[in-house]
């Protein structure tokens, strides 16, 4: 099974479209999300995200875990926003964050890093001016991007394993395996990191 965010070959429209256009278009998006206050709008958002992946004709082995991760992150952002915010503002972070994800989700599946770490390198370029890589924050960027289903899928790998264990539901049971589980991922990227000659630092 090809992990989850990993690029995923085919012939659709967003899988020809420019590597500059997606993550332009995704940038763009998600700032637009983020500026919705209304749950109808968070709602429409979600649904324009999901067409938008669904349109990648991803196949539905690869995003399934992902998407078990997610609803059982974003479940329980919810109670808890909703708890400490009131229902409307739990309904609207869910949105941004459904819709946040999944569009940063599509762009990682049908765009290879290569083409991506590119494409940032250009439009970071100005950082050159303040003393910064455009080298190192493009490979942040892209990082960022593909290890968001990456820990979605530790998510649903914890929730499996406390189940198979007959575990009742906590915080507990569900934080301390993702984290454990984040960390191998982060160590297992830097070591491949170092063996293509970038610095750990």
């Amino acid at each position: 099974m090809n992990p989850a965010g990993v690029f995923v070959p085919g012939t659709t429209w967003l899988h020809r479209l420019p590597a500059g256009v997606k993550v332009g278009g995704l940038f763009a998006a998600v700032l637009l999300v983020l500026l919705i206050r209304t749950p109808l709008l968070a709602g429409l958002a979600v649904l324009v995200a999901g067409v938008v992946l669904a349109s990648a004709r991803i196949p539905w082995s690869v995003v399934r875990g992902g998407l078990r991760g997610l609803a059982i992150v974003l479940g329980v952002l919810f109670l808890v926003q909703w708890w400490a915010s009131g229902l409307d503002d739990a309904a609207v972070t869910l949105g941004r964050g459904a819709a946040s994800i999944l569009l940063a989700w599509t762009v990682s599946m049908t765009t290879r890093v290569a083409a991506m770490l590119r494409v940032l390198e250009v439009g970071l370029r100005p950082l050159t001016w303040v003393g910064a890589s455009p080298e190192r924050a493009a490979l942040t960027v892209a990082l960022a991007i593909r290890c968001v289903p990456m820990v979605l899928d530790a998510v649903r790998q914890a929730n499996e394993a406390r189940s198979a264990r007959g575990a009742r539901p906590s915080v507990s049971s569900l934080a301390v395996p993702v984290v454990i589980r984040s960390l191998r991922m982060a160590d297992g990227l830097g070591e491949a990191l170092v063996a293509r000659g970038q610095p750990r630092d």
